[in-house]
């Protein structure tokens, strides 16, 4: 019972406390109000300079950067689309890679090759491992086969990993364009083969194991 009695008491002399402290902060800031020095008709409050909006001219460092528009003026006019210059399938040369395991960039045309669908992905038709020897087409790497991410429940529906079958969600057609800033970076390859193939499945657990 003492116990209790206790407890209400140094419940009470908290909330006298508290309530003591906000009043006190309350008639501070009330104190302050009332002696700042107000400001009369004859005096200026400082603004801020006022300055005109920078306007684009369409150059490298101004507003719009590389673009040839103000990006807050302008409307949603579409980017030009990149003409393309590649060869035919079958007819061009292998392209190194950008970097050790970046998806290689696709060196032919893709005209009427896309868009692939769940029913139709006329890429498997010469890069599937038992076909591209004999087309001369760069076979499907293991991690787009055997890396099974999906279907382990419900049953494979295509020849590759799902995750791996939109193509052109990695894979890149060439283009002739010409971009506005150059591209300065140097790949180095711990593996010369690697310019030219994955290795990605080997290194899988690389730094794992």
């Amino acid at each position: 019972m003492k116990e209790m009695k206790t407890l209400v008491l140094l419940l009470g002399l908290f909330v006298v406390v508290v309530v003591g402290l906000i009043a006190y902060t309350t008639t501070k800031k009330n104190a302050e109000a009332q002696t700042a020095p107000a400001v009369t008709a004859t005096e200026t409050v400082a603004q801020p300079a006022q300055t005109e909006p920078a306007t684009d001219t369409g150059t490298a460092g101004t507003v719009g950067g590389i673009r040839t528009t103000d990006p807050l003026q302008s409307g949603s006019e579409e980017l030009p689309l990149p003409s393309e210059n590649a060869p035919a399938p079958g007819a061009a040369e292998r392209l190194p890679r950008a970097y050790e395991n970046a998806p290689p960039q696709i060196p032919h045309s893709i005209d009427g090759l896309v868009p692939i669908t769940l029913s139709n992905n006329a890429c498997l038709s010469c890069h599937v491992p038992e076909v591209a020897p004999s087309v001369g087409a760069t076979p499907l790497p293991p991690t787009h086969l055997q890396m099974d991410l999906f279907s382990e429940s419900e049953g494979k529906k295509v020849p590759v990993d799902p995750s791996r079958y939109n193509c052109t969600q990695c894979h890149v057609p060439q283009a002739g364009v010409n971009p506005p800033v150059a591209n300065e970076f140097q790949p180095d390859f711990r593996n010369p083969e690697a310019q030219n193939k994955s290795t990605l499945y080997d290194q899988w657990n690389e730094g794992v194991q």
